[in-house]
């Protein structure tokens, strides 16, 4: 039987393969961001190898496509807040969509010469090298890591939390639940969870939304800070007002993350 790990990332090599071509689209949007889900998943295979094979470094081999994943990263933050801000439909964000665009449209260059280096022929040579250290690895042995894996990462959320009262420190428990969640789907949803965070795989994806819900609109707040700081002469106080909104909002939905990384995930 094909190793759980292996197949999880040759699905996503597949799906990763598939989007390079279609992000060469600067309309596709979405192959940008399904992109970038793959290469975070590949980079939990790496780790749970790391895991595995106490003697591997298989994070390493990721440098290259991590080039591009933190190129796409800055493309797809742009694009998701000119998202958000044209639902509103307000007359007072014109300004900013007007300077996003413009922004966008660099990021979007840069990203294309970063996908144009890429070599496509990348995630084989790293699949070489997976089949290569998973090759006595049985499913027992990698099921077991997988749980240590969850252990360590459980417990990088609670040191995290706790280490600091600095926004940021969201940002990064946001990923380590996103972590998780991908760890538990290379074995098919069958990690002890609720064991470790106690709150099932349901709640997690509730808490991994809720956290993104809380990012977007960390990103907006300081994409408009941004643009009333650098250009104050075509802020507006309906503008300004609409930014302490956006504001108020984010630390409303920070204080329902933490609530329940407290009372319900108890860290």
């Amino acid at each position: 039987m094909l190793n759980p790990v292996f197949k999880y990332y040759s699905k996503h090599t597949d799906i990763i393969k598939e989007n390079l071509l279609l992000s060469e689209d600067p309309e596709n949007i979405e192959a940008i961001h399904n992109l970038r889900l793959s290469i975070k998943r590949l980079r939990v295979v790496m780790r749970l190898v790391n895991q595995i094979r106490k003697d591997s470094d298989m994070l390493s081999s990721m440098q290259e496509i991590n080039t591009l994943f933190k190129q796409a990263g800055n493309l797809r933050d742009l694009q998701i807040i000119g998202l958000l801000l044209k639902e509103f439909k307000l007359p007072e964000l014109d300004p900013v969509l007007s300077n996003l665009l413009r922004k966008t449209g660099q990021r979007r260059n840069k990203y294309e010469i970063a996908l144009a280096g890429f070599k496509k022929e990348h995630p084989d040579e790293i699949s070489s090298k997976l089949r290569q250290a998973l090759q006595h690895v049985d499913r027992e042995q990698a099921y077991a890591e997988g749980i240590s894996l969850l252990t360590i990462l459980t417990n990088e959320i609670s040191y995290i939390f706790h280490e600091s009262r600095q926004e940021k420190r969201f940002h990064s428990i946001r990923r380590r639940l996103k972590d998780i969640n991908y760890l538990n789907n290379i074995f098919d949803e069958q990690l002890p969870v609720e064991d470790s965070l106690n709150i099932g795989v349901s709640r997690l994806r509730d808490l991994a939304d809720l956290a993104g819900f809380w990012h977007d609109h960390l990103n907006m707040q300081k994409e408009i800070n941004n643009f009333i700081r650098k250009y104050p002469d075509r802020s507006s106080p309906s503008l300004e007002a609409f930014n302490r909104m956006i504001k108020n909002r984010k630390h409303e939905l920070q204080q329902e993350y933490s609530c329940i990384l407290i009372n319900e995930m108890k860290i």
